[in-house]
């Protein structure tokens, strides 16, 4: 009797690797594509703050579930381009859907982002032309995690080939 199980399962791990790979790309371009077409307009900060939330968290299986705390540095600015106003709180060039938030596990690392900020200072923001409504205070890009995700599932896509050849020659 052939089984087919191992090839499918084979076949469903390559392609769950080809889409974490393809999304890992795809923050990566977006991200390259914003920070690389955005020009700069002055901004002025109209509040700054710590955003609170609660991570749920399974210790394991069999273990209780239980709550982190984060804490997320929040900076709203606004700012006229090519005649309209906007405002934002994007610190970072937002990524094709991905929150590019930066979280600390306590308030003082949040804070610590802040104090470069002073609530009603001018500072100089980036605007991608294409998405005016999503300006951002830092040039910087996520690079590092987004190769990671297409490394992770590039990664998966080879076990699951390896996987699928063995599972071929087994059958």
């Amino acid at each position: 009797m052939v089984s087919f199980g191992p090839a499918i399962g084979s076949l469903l791990w390559t392609g769950l690797g080809a889409v974490i790979a393809w999304n890992g790309w795809q923050s990566h371009t977006d991200e390259q594509e914003r920070v690389g077409d955005a020009v700069e307009v002055q901004a002025e900060i109209t509040d700054l703050g710590v955003t609170e939330t609660q991570q749920a968290t399974d210790e394991n299986e069999a273990g209780p579930r239980t709550t982190r705390t984060e804490y997320a540095p929040r900076v709203t600015f606004e700012y006229a381009f090519e005649g309209d106003e906007y405002t934002s709180d994007n610190v970072e060039p937002p990524s094709a859907g991905a929150d590019t938030t930066v979280r600390y596990p306590d308030e003082s690392g949040a804070r610590s982002h802040l104090e470069e900020y002073d609530e009603g200072q001018t500072v100089t923001a980036y605007v991608d032309p294409d998405a005016p409504g999503e300006g951002f205070l830092e040039r910087e890009t996520n690079t590092v995690r987004n190769l990671a995700i297409v490394g992770v599932g590039g990664l998966m896509m080879v076990v699951g080939v390896a996987a699928l050849a063995a599972s071929v020659v087994v059958l």
